[in-house]
């Protein structure tokens, strides 16, 4: 006799920062469950990432955002950043900051050879079901990595297209080098999307 357990997927009717609010409530109730203790968020800017600790202040939960690498080619305007940062480190808050597990050295070799690598084209993949699809699987190994979870934990997952987030998933955490231990186990929200917005990135 079939096991099964009947959920609901919020499906966005646009892509984008306008849904942000809205995803990380449904990331609140999601953990309100009570089977997860940690949240991993994409945070570009830091803002997302504030709004996502708030969201979390009074409960056991611990939020791990995750900002671009040093070297990202996405700018983000004058001082962004750098104001949030010294807010995370004034309130004692720790993010991840490293390669991204989907370009890293993959991106200089396509900029110098014109040839993508097989990180690039599973980040592409990913990209089929949405932009933040593929940024969720990444940032969450990025944090497993970084020692912020690991293999052993069920986590909650935020991300988005571009800005803010549309996207907020519940992962089996695996290290890069065990890639495809990782495993996507439910879907809490996610845009509706006509495929690929932006290069492989």
């Amino acid at each position: 006799m079939a096991e099964f357990q009947t959920k609901n997927i919020t499906y966005f009717l646009k892509t984008g920062v306008s849904n942000t609010d809205k995803a990380i409530s449904l990331a609140v109730d999601r953990v309100a469950e009570g089977d997860i203790t940690k949240v991993v968020v994409a945070t570009s800017s830091g803002d997302t990432g504030l709004k996502v600790f708030e969201a979390f202040k009074d409960t056991n939960v611990s939020v791990v955002p995750v900002v671009l690498n040093a070297g990202s080619k996405y700018s983000l305007p004058d001082g962004e950043w750098t104001k949030n940062k010294k807010k995370y480190d004034r309130l004692g808050l720790k993010y991840v900051q490293g390669i991204h597990t989907f370009s890293g050295i993959e991106r200089a070799v396509k900029s110098r050879w014109n040839t993508a690598g097989p990180a690039l084209l599973i980040g592409d993949a990913l990209k089929l079901s949405c932009e933040g699809f593929k940024v969720c699987v990444e940032i969450t190994v990025m944090a497993c990595d970084s020692g912020f979870v690991s293999p052993d934990d069920k986590v909650l997952v935020l991300s988005g297209t571009g800005r803010g987030s549309d996207t907020v998933l519940v992962v089996k955490p695996a290290y890069s080098s065990s890639f495809f231990d990782l495993a996507i186990q439910e879907i809490v929200c996610k845009p509706m999307t006509d495929g690929i917005k932006h290069d492989a990135r």
